[in-house]
């Protein structure tokens, strides 16, 4: 990824502190807005009915601003590129051109559903139905697997032009970009695959299951494994080469993507495959430390280290309503251990001066990190307290989940944090050469932020799947609990 500083004007307040054009998220507001978490199935756009309150909370000015970024992030490319498409991933700045990740467009998918009005849910519609042409217009492959990313643009890039958009002349997709970034992992086709089911419930159309189903398959028979720990191996790599990691995030995804396949199916085997999943999930808790190891390399080592935000929150929202849920302590190590404050003065910050965010950050070793090395080869160097907003929704959404004393307060804290980030941070930025409106879409990080898990990093150009998290955490939806506690009931 190509990635600097966010070029934003000077801010004098600090993020969480202030106001969102004068109106904040209140703690009613959130309650409110989620009350599918505290036992009522109300949640707009997951084939039930909204409630007027998730409606209140949908008209607030900064829902309505992130929903304005996905809209247009969804339209770069839009009609000149036919109607079939994938909203463009980030911002122009960033460098990676048209490219849409398979992750950010099934987020941006549900995102649309929890809204849950006509126009929102023919925006996830057509998101849907571009998954499912993907499958069977692939470059390579009929097998049910979709790709980790797709072009839906063109671009121009050290003399090579690149002209088409998702679907190319050929009616095949355009799969992968110039990075390549065409592998197929785990965690991605089970997230297309909620989003496709999510569909399915609307009844908009029954090959949205058919669709899953082939995902859901795919996996079980590639990635299975049989080594001492269990669960589902990471995916195959842009070769076709089946990797041999498997890790915590993706199980926990699965598991909730299986159940609810075993609900919407009526067939068993989903339910063996999701006790698969979610048994690896239990076995990477590390109770000495009080957290969710991120998975194993080999399938036979639980690799304890570094320790991840995803980790702790797919944990807890993905096995929702399960007879044996996650340990939620899990959160309270993210609370305590990976929450950050980011400000101008941090080395290699990006804020404006006067600014200040508070949220988590990545991993335990994105703070630990050298500032002076690069995050990847020829990008910015990272800032070691960069605030990771995604993950900063994520959590709210897992507190809101977890529900207990103290967790909607501090659910709605970092909620208005990420209000107010998305009126700050990001201005003067572009999508497919066209201009974004400031104030509206959230940056993936406050400032270069390094992973901890190899040479990767999160940039502070706005992002579709950050801002999508940020809908479904105010909205009250968890993406991983589409039909409650049903889809873990054992026929």
């Amino acid at each position: 990824m190509s990635a600097g500083r966010a070029g934003t004007p000077a801010h004098t307040s600090a993020l969480g502190g202030g106001t969102v054009a004068g109106q904040r998220i209140s703690r009613r507001g959130v309650l409110m807005g989620s009350a599918a978490l505290f036992g009522a199935t109300s949640i707009a756009g997951i084939g039930l009915s909204a409630a007027p309150a998730v409606a209140q909370i949908q008209r607030h000015p900064a829902v309505r601003a992130g929903y304005r970024f996905l809209n247009a992030a969804m339209d770069v490319h839009y009609p000149a590129y036919g109607t079939l498409r994938l909203p463009q991933s980030y911002s122009d700045e960033i460098g990676l051109y048209g490219t849409a990740y398979l992750y950010d467009a099934a987020v941006a998918a549900l995102a649309y559903l929890a809204e849950g009005s006509p126009a929102s849910v023919e925006r996830a519609r057509i998101i849907g139905e571009s998954l499912r042409y993907a499958q069977d217009h692939d470059p390579a492959y009929r097998d049910g697997r979709l790709r980790q990313s797709y072009t839906v643009g063109p671009y121009a890039r050290n003399g090579v032009v690149q002209a088409n958009g998702f679907v190319q002349p050929d009616g095949l997709v355009n799969a992968g970009n110039v990075f390549d970034h065409s592998a197929s992992y785990t965690g991605d086709q089970a997230w297309a695959g909620l989003a496709l089911l999510a569909l399915a419930r609307r009844g908009l159309n029954p090959a949205f299951l058919t669709a899953a189903v082939r995902l859901g398959n795919w996996v079980a028979a590639t990635c299975g494994t049989n080594q001492a720990l269990g669960g589902y191996r990471a995916g195959v790599d842009r070769a076709g080469t089946t990797l041999t990691r498997t890790d915590t995030s993706h199980n926990a995804v699965l598991a909730a993507f299986f159940g609810q396949l075993a609900t919407l199916t009526g067939d068993e085997i989903w339910l063996d495959r999701r006790t698969k999943a979610a048994a690896f999930v239990h076995r990477m808790w590390q109770a000495d430390g009080g957290f969710y190891a991120s998975g194993s390399d080999d399938g036979i080592v639980v690799g304890r280290f570094p320790v991840t935000t995803a980790s702790q929150t797919s944990a807890v929202l993905g096995l929702a309503g399960s007879p044996r849920a996650a340990n939620t302590a899990a959160l309270d190590y993210v609370i305590a251990e990976l929450t950050v404050t980011d400000t101008a003065e941090r080395v290699n910050s990006a804020l404006p001066v006067g600014v200040t965010v508070t949220g988590v950050t990545c991993s335990d070793r994105s703070r630990l990190v050298d500032p002076t090395v690069p995050v990847e080869p020829g990008l910015p160097t990272p800032d070691p307290d960069a605030v990771w907003l995604e993950g900063t929704a994520q959590l709210a959404a897992a507190l809101l989940e977890r529900a207990k004393p103290g967790d909607l307060d501090a659910a709605t804290a970092r909620l208005n944090t990420l209000a107010e980030a998305q009126a700050t941070l990001g201005t003067d930025e572009k999508a497919g050469d066209k201009p974004l409106a400031d104030g509206e879409g959230l940056v993936a990080a406050t400032s270069p932020l390094h992973t901890g898990l190899g040479d990767t990093g999160y940039y502070p150009y706005r992002h579709v799947g950050t801002t999508a998290w940020y809908l479904l955490a105010v909205t009250g939806t968890n993406p991983l609990a589409i039909g409650g506690p049903a889809g873990w009931e054992r026929r």
